[in-house]
């Protein structure tokens, strides 16, 4: 039995080698919209399957020994998947294995060297709709078309997003939202110049207002029966609400229940506060990203002892969108922005020589004048620094005068896989300098001014702003550094 067995995988291997070819096919094709959720455990050489939703996957693939790479590629649909893949036995999933984790559910893995018989797949993570499908003999993941191939940036995936919006009101109490067209409008204006042309966001307000035949009260003090209430109403209107499509967010628009605020994770938003501002900020949430953060580590103290319980501000970076700055337009800070593919290495370059560099303000919806930022890697090799220029804050003009900087990676403890791995954290250079009339009072002058000097918290560089130069409030206004690598 022993040598059939054998025969026969040496059959199936030289048909697999047969039919390989030396690189995948063009596209990934959304196999769920005309297949059921696939059943079985071995997968088929270049034959897409729609995956199991919201459970974890386990999914083998024969004959890989029979050629020197293979690739997987998922995505379509909605959620948030993480792929795992090993030749020769189950991958760990501590990240030790191959893997990819971006956000969304476009994911690839390239394999070579390839000298076992079986190779093995894992995917968890919540996600509904998504498709995968193997390319032996290939060496790149398969294009999915609208969506950009996978590459650097393991952010929000596309260069689009469309809120469905779904109004409400109560028996007792009207929405109030006559300025809505112009609020929409704006916040997509604002996505436009932030991504620098590069993000549209569209919306849909061609649903009519839903009267809930009941008081507010009935719900003020009910946060789930809310939620599962304005949820059935959209699905009877034909959208689900956990699954609305790709590049799509739905929007709930109702007077305030209760004292619940506005609020957002992939894919909607609850919205009670009718601004533009809001719309922006809660977006942003609802497309993968947290807070806007700032480090309070004590008076004298940038960075603490890696303690979050003290020193994780929320909201703390008063100057950007996802932190203290929606109600008023704030720019998204640059690591933000490399979280939707909005800026690029060539952009806001690594650092990693001595030197004076200059950055341009890349606050003005334009980025066409040099570097707009600098990143520099911390002496011990974990996080990295990103610094920014900003001349368009009315409420902290001071920021003409020096430079803002943003920690990554700090805190890397995001346990939802529908956000982001990380956040920004805002690094306070004047720490403990103003004593709190309100919580945030102390992240309110930050900026590392012109002739100061900040030493990184591991050893790793020495950095001083040392001039400015440019047209004030334009995009060509420039601030110089010296960067001393230790």
């Amino acid at each position: 039995m022993k040598k059939i067995y054998l025969r026969r995988a040496r059959c199936y291997a030289l048909l697999l080698l047969l039919t390989a070819g030396p690189a995948s096919a063009a596209q990934l094709t959304d196999t769920c919209k005309s297949s059921a959720p696939f059943t079985g455990r071995e997968i088929v050489n270049k034959q897409p399957i729609c995956l199991p939703s919201g459970a974890r996957t386990y999914l083998s693939i024969p004959g890989t020994n029979s050629v020197n790479s293979l690739a997987i590629t998922t995505g379509h649909g909605s959620g948030n998947l993480n792929l795992y893949s090993k030749n020769g036995g189950w991958p760990k999933l501590d990240g030790s294995d191959p893997n990819s984790k971006r956000n969304g559910n476009s994911e690839c893995i390239v394999l070579k060297n390839l000298n076992q018989y079986w190779t093995y797949i894992t995917l968890d993570g919540a996600s509904q709709g998504a498709s995968l499908v193997v390319d032996l003999g290939a060496t790149s993941c398969r294009n999915l078309g609208s969506t950009p191939p996978p590459g650097d940036n393991d952010g929000y995936p596309l260069n689009y997003a469309n809120i469905k919006v779904f109004r409400f009101q109560f028996s007792d109490a009207q929405l109030n939202w006559n300025s809505m067209q112009r609020d929409l409008a704006d916040a997509a204006t604002y996505y436009t110049d932030q991504s620098y042309g590069k993000f549209n966001l569209t919306y849909d307000t061609s649903v009519p207002i839903i009267n809930i035949n009941r008081p507010k009260s009935d719900f003020d003090s009910d946060f789930h029966g809310w939620t599962a209430e304005w949820k059935k109403h959209v699905k009877a209107n034909g959208v689900d609400p956990e699954n609305p499509g790709t590049g799509n967010v739905v929007m709930m628009v109702a007077p305030q229940v209760g004292n619940f605020n506005s609020s957002a994770a992939p894919p909607s938003i609850s919205l009670y506060h009718h601004t533009s501002g809001v719309v922006a900020h809660e977006l942003g949430h609802a497309l993968g990203l947290r807070h806007a953060k700032a480090l309070e580590a004590g008076s004298g103290r940038v960075i603490g002892d890696h303690d979050y319980a003290k020193e994780s501000l929320n909201y703390g970076n008063v100057y950007s969108m996802m932190g203290m700055g929606a109600h008023s337009l704030e720019e998204y800070n640059l690591l933000y922005k490399k979280y939707f593919g909005w800026v690029s290495e060539s952009e806001v370059p690594l650092i990693t020589s001595s030197g004076t560099y200059r950055i341009y303000a890349f606050d003005h919806g334009r980025n066409d004048q040099g570097y707009i930022g600098l990143k520099l890697k911390s002496g011990n090799g974990l996080y990295t620094y990103w610094l920014e220029y900003r001349t368009t804050n009315a409420r902290y003009p001071n920021t003409k005068n020096g430079i803002l900087i943003n920690l990554e990676g700090y805190f890397e403890n995001e346990q939802d896989p529908r956000f982001w791995k990380t956040t920004s954290y805002l690094l306070d250079m004047t720490p403990g300098s103003k004593t709190p009339g309100w919580w945030g009072d102390d992240q309110t002058d930050s900026e590392l001014t012109i002739g100061n000097s900040y030493t990184d918290h591991w050893g790793g560089f020495k950095i001083t702003p040392t001039s400015k130069g440019g047209a004030e409030n334009s995009a060509t206004a420039w601030i110089e550094i010296k960067v001393e690598l230790l």
